[in-house]
């Protein structure tokens, strides 16, 4: 909720976080209306509300934002994840599919935020870039480990180890497919594939373990 505007005895703490959590807003409307190449600080300016000595007592320039703001949509997308882990029973298929749920829904609840999230993540800059492959990484981690744990629970001595990139194909693949539908304009059907796209990251376990 934005705060109220004029004077106000509110904590400077508390203004300028609201003022950052509008501008980060802002900057992923306006990545999704123009594309990051046409983006300036005054679109930003204009959608948040704020004065351009506010934006820059916060950040360098556009490119800050627009990481500010990526950054911002990583750490939401990992808590609705964890949360869906954390409430789902134990069986790794189950967790799997329960944080792949909550991540698509969290897609089509803020698109804006998806197409920064997907899309234009590659077009900002090397160091977005970058940012963008170490959660891609990350996830592919999580995927591994959560199939070594089930493996070993089951002991089965036939299971095939599967090439290591094997899971950065899985979650690349499907973050494509996410960025097809926000290109596009469709993502709030993206929930309703979940369970497609879930199978899709656990059969290559399944096929290799036989």
């Amino acid at each position: 909720m934005a705060l109220p505007r004029g004077r106000h005895d509110l904590p400077a703490g508390e203004v300028e976080a609201d003022q950052r959590r509008r501008m980060l807003a802002a900057v992923a409307g306006a990545l999704a209306a123009q594309g990051y190449a046409r983006l300036t600080v005054d679109d930003v300016l204009a959608r948040a509300g704020v004065s351009r000595r506010t934006f820059y007592e916060q950040f360098e320039d556009k490119e800050a934002c627009v990481l500010a703001a990526y950054e911002d949509a990583e750490r939401r997308v990992w808590a609705v994840a964890a949360a869906a882990v954390k409430g789902a029973p134990d069986e790794w298929p189950t967790r799997v599919h329960a944080a792949l749920a909550a991540v698509l829904d969290f897609v089509a609840a803020e698109p804006d935020t998806a197409r920064l999230f997907t899309l234009e993540a590659r077009a900002v800059g090397p160091q977005m870039a970058a940012r963008h492959g170490a959660v891609l990484d990350r996830a592919a981690a999580l995927l591994r480990a959560g199939n070594g744990k089930a493996a070993a629970r089951r002991d089965r001595p036939n299971v095939v180890v599967l090439p290591d990139s094997t899971e950065r194909t899985l979650v690349g693949n499907v973050v494509a497919l996410v960025g097809s539908y926000v290109l596009s304009g469709a993502t709030e059907l993206l929930p309703s594939l979940e369970p497609q796209l879930g199978e899709h990251l656990l059969t290559p376990y399944r096929e290799a373990e036989g």
